[in-house]
């Protein structure tokens, strides 16, 4: 149920300027040029962390997740939030902040490059 509500808040564009426009703009960033090559080099440690942290048929997972963060210039994730909270969802956040991404695209003077998914986790 929380995951209806978390997509129909999504949708509706109702999370105020919070999870909702981070999305937005992560997504969008990561949808053309060199931010969809950015999500081509990013996705292997992304399942990973998925993979390790929520297995197939792990009892309470949310079946989906959507996930925003800022990557620095380093690759660091920072300002990660992963919704909704269920299994596995602190052991993604810890294994995606704490090991470094691929460096990312950013734009001329930009501090950081923003992420936004919707991830399936079957």
């Amino acid at each position: 149920m929380r995951t209806a509500t978390l997509l129909l808040c999504l949708a509706a564009n109702a999370c105020g300027p919070g999870l909702a426009a981070r999305y937005e703009t992560g997504n969008r960033a990561l949808s053309t040029g060199d931010g969809a090559l950015y999500f081509l080099r990013i996705s292997p440690a992304l399942q990973r962390a998925l993979n390790d942290c929520i297995p197939s048929g792990t009892p309470g997972a949310s079946p989906v997740l959507v996930l925003v963060a800022d990557v620095d210039a380093y690759g660091v994730a920072r300002n990660l939030v992963l919704e909704p909270e269920s299994p596995g969802t602190d052991c993604v956040a810890q294994r995606l902040t704490t090991t470094p991404l691929p460096k990312p695209p950013l734009a001329p003077g930009a501090e950081s490059f923003p992420v936004g998914l919707r991830i399936e986790t079957k």
